[in-house]
C-alpha cells in the first residue's frame, strides 16, 4: 500500500523534491520491483556484474548503474531546470567563442564522442559546473573575471574532466545510496520502461540540481584538475594558465573577494590545487604555446558593461551621474565602487555584510512599468518576491520590493529593491544583506534606496 500511495503521489505532482525522492527510496524500490522480478536469475546477475566498468578517464573500475541515454537524459533536464533560473547571454558571438574552446578540448577528452553543449548564462556570480551527459555551463562572470583563452580553457578542461569521469554519475548514484539498482531498472531503461521511469529521471536531475552548489568531493576536484590539465596540454594551450587563475584565487583567498565566494566554496583548497599542478607541469616551457589573449579580449568586449560615458563619478559617500542626470548617496559605514559591468555603481559596507547596486535596464513593452520592470528583473536575477507596494519617493513614482535571493557571490540575501521608470529607461537599485542580519541593516538599506534622485526632466549627457 505504501508503494501504492508514493506512485500515485509521483503521478498527481510533475515535479518531486529531491528529497522526498531519496525519503521514498525503498517505496519506489518495491513500486519498480514487478518489473523485473520476471527476469531469468541468469540475466539479473548479468546485469548487476554489467554495472561495474573501467572508467574512461581514471581507468578505475566504478560502478555504473546509469545507461547513456539515461545520463544525457538527466544533464537535458538539468539544463531546462538551470535555464528556468538563468538567462542565456545574448551575444551569439560569445557563445560561438566559448563553445570553439570546449569543443577543442572535449575532442582531446577521455570522453570524445560524447555530444557536448556549453552554455554561456547571463549571470553575476562567478562559476562553471558540468551537468551529466556532456551539459557544461559557464557564467559570464566567470568570462568577465579570467584574463586570456588559457585561463577560461582550464576552467572549460576541468568541467569537462567532471563529464569524462563521470562525477557527476557517481554523485548521483551515492545519493541515491542503496536504491542504485533500482535506478537500474528504471532510469537505465528509461526510453522504453515506461512513465515512472521518466519521472525518475526527471527528479534525479533536479536531484542534481540541488547537489551541483554543494560542489563535488576534494577527490573529484583534484582528479579533475589533473585531467583537465592533460587536456589543455593535448589542445596546445599554456598550462601555466592553470597556475596563474589559481594563483589568483589564492590571492583573493580570505580577502574582499566580492563575487568569488560561490567558486571558493565549490572547490577545495587553493593552495593543495597549486602544490600538486606545480608537480605535473615540471619544467613544461611556459613560452612554448601562445594564450590567444588578444582574441579572447575582443570577445570579452562584447559582454554587456556599462560605457565609460555613463558612469558617474564618486565622491565620498556621493555618487552623481550627469548623464543620466542623478546622484545616491550611501551611509557612512558603506563604500560606493565601479566593480560590476553592468551597473552604473555598486556598493558594499567594509565587513562585506552588506552589497547592492544602481542599475539603468533598457526597457520593453512587457517592463514600461515600475511594476512589471521589478517582476522581470526579480524573475532573471532569481530572486523571490515576499513583500511589495507601490511607492512615491523622491525618485518619484515606483515599486519596493523585499526578496530573498543570492548575491554575485553566492550568499544568501535579503534585499530591498526598487524600479522607476524615467526618461524612457528603467532604474533599479538593490540592497541586500544576510537573512540573520536584515534587521541590523534595515534603516540602511531604506536610507540607500531613498536616497536615489533625478536632477533634470531630459536623459543623455
Amino acid at each position: 500500500m505504501v508503494a501504492k500511495s508514493a506512485a500515485k503521489t509521483m503521478r498527481m505532482n510533475d515535479k518531486v523534491p529531491a528529497a522526498a525522492l531519496v525519503e521514498h527510496g525503498p517505496q519506489i524500490m518495491k513500486l519498480f520491483f514487478h518489473h523485473w522480478a520476471s527476469l531469468p536469475l541468469a540475466l539479473l546477475l548479468i546485469i548487476v556484474a554489467s554495472a561495474c566498468v573501467r572508467n574512461p578517464a581514471t581507468n578505475k573500475r566504478n560502478a555504473r548503474l546509469l545507461s547513456p541515454q539515461a545520463e544525457r537524459k538527466i544533464g537535458e533536464e538539468t539544463k531546462k531546470q538551470i535555464l528556468e533560473q538563468y538567462k542565456v547571454i545574448e551575444s551569439t558571438t560569445v557563445a560561438a567563442y566559448v563553445n570553439r574552446v570546449g569543443q577543442k578540448l572535449a575532442q582531446v577528452s577521455d570522453r570524445p564522442t560524447v555530444d557536448y553543449d556549453f552554455t554561456v548564462l547571463n549571470s553575476d556570480l562567478i562559476n562553471a559546473f558540468a551537468a551529466p551527459g556532456g551539459f557544461l555551463f559557464v557564467t559570464r562572470g566567470l568570462i568577465d573575471a579570467v584574463d586570456d583563452e588559457a585561463e577560461l580553457a582550464m576552467v572549460l578542461g576541468h568541467e569537462i574532466a567532471h563529464v569524462a569521469a563521470l562525477h557527476g554519475v557517481q554523485m548521483i548514484q551515492r545519493e541515491m545510496g542503496q536504491n542504485a539498482l533500482t535506478i537500474l531498472g528504471t532510469i537505465g531503461a528509461a526510453l522504453t520502461a515506461g512513465p515512472e521511469a521518466m519521472l525518475m529521471v526527471a527528479n534525479s536531475a533536479n536531484l542534481f540540481s540541488s547537489l551541483y552548489l554543494l560542489g563535488y568531493n576534494r577527490e573529484n576536484e583534484l582528479e579533475a584538475d589533473n585531467l583537465g590539465l592533460q587536456y589543455i596540454l593535448r589542445a596546445g594551450y599554456d598550462p601555466h594558465a592553470s597556475l596563474r587563475f589559481l594563483e589568483k584565487l589564492q590571492k583573493l583567498d580570505g580577502e574582499a573577494s566580492h563575487g568569488w565566494d560561490l567558486y571558493f566554496r565549490t572547490h577545495p583548497q587553493t593552495g593543495d590545487r597549486i602544490a600538486i599542478i606545480k608537480r605535473m607541469i615540471g619544467d613544461e616551457d611556459q613560452n612554448r604555446v601562445e594564450t590567444k589573449g588578444s582574441e579572447f579580449q575582443k570577445m570579452k568586449a562584447l559582454l554587456p558593461r556599462v560605457d565609460v560615458k555613463e558612469r558617474g563619478s564618486i565622491a565620498g559617500g556621493n555618487y552623481s551621474n550627469d548623464y543620466h542626470h542623478l546622484t545616491l548617496s550611501v551611509p557612512s559605514n558603506w563604500t560606493l565602487l565601479f566593480t560590476h559591468p553592468q551597473a552604473l555603481v555598486t556598493f558594499h559596507t567594509a565587513n562585506s555584510d552588506g552589497e547592492g547596486r544602481l542599475q539603468a535596464v533598457i526597457l520593453s513593452s512587457m517592463t514600461n512599468t515600475p511594476e512589471t520592470l521589478a517582476y522581470r528583473f526579480a524573475k532573471d536575477s532569481g530572486f523571490q518576491e515576499l513583500t511589495g507596494r507601490n511607492v512615491l519617493y523622491q525618485a518619484g513614482y515606483g515599486y519596493l520590493g523585499r526578496y530573498g535571493g543570492v548575491s554575485p557571490g553566492g550568499q544568501l540575501m535579503d534585499i530591498r529593491l526598487f524600479a522607476t521608470v524615467r526618461y524612457g529607461l528603467g532604474y533599479i537599485i538593490m540592497a541586500g544583506v544576510e537573512p540573520a542580519k536584515a534587521d541590523r541593516y534595515a534603516l540602511d538599506l531604506e536610507q540607500i534606496v531613498r536616497s536615489l534622485r533625478f536632477q533634470k526632466t531630459g536623459m543623455g549627457g
